[in-house]
């Protein structure tokens, strides 16, 4: 049996530890690109924020990684794109659209050719500390 204690410890102020300078590898499920894509969606009575990093595989000369914070209320989302690495070229746009209760997250080809790109995602939520008054 594996034991998955070998890679985990308690660290510092509360945090886990990964022992031995471990890390952690993404493989999917993948998804696919398409025109106007929801990839997320989450309500904003429950997280106010969430962080993002998107990897996108066209073919073997095209790939990019993207880094995006998400920030949202009732009636406002705002994406920022803080890093961004690309081979061959740009391919992907993120966007959020609210809509007073959830906001839908979407992946958008620069290019029509892109629509058949995969990407992978992994996000980290940050829940509301102070409960919306709908």
């Amino acid at each position: 049996m594996f034991d998955y204690r070998q890679f985990f410890d308690l660290g510092l102020n509360k945090t886990v530890l990964i022992r031995n300078n471990a890390g952690f590898s993404h493989r999917g499920p993948w998804a696919q690109v398409s025109t106007g894509a929801t990839f997320d969606k989450w309500f904003v009575g429950e997280i106010s924020a969430a962080e993002y990093t998107i990897s996108v595989d066209y073919n073997t000369q095209n790939k990019e990684i993207l880094k995006c914070l998400i920030a949202a209320t009732v009636d406002k989302a705002n994406v920022t794109v803080y890093a961004r690495s690309s081979v061959g070229r740009e391919l992907v746009d993120i966007e959020a659209h609210v809509n007073k209760s959830y906001v839908d997250i979407f992946i958008l080809p620069k290019v029509p050719q892109v629509q058949s790109a995969k990407f992978i995602y992994t996000v980290n939520y940050f829940e509301n500390q102070n409960p919306l008054g709908f």
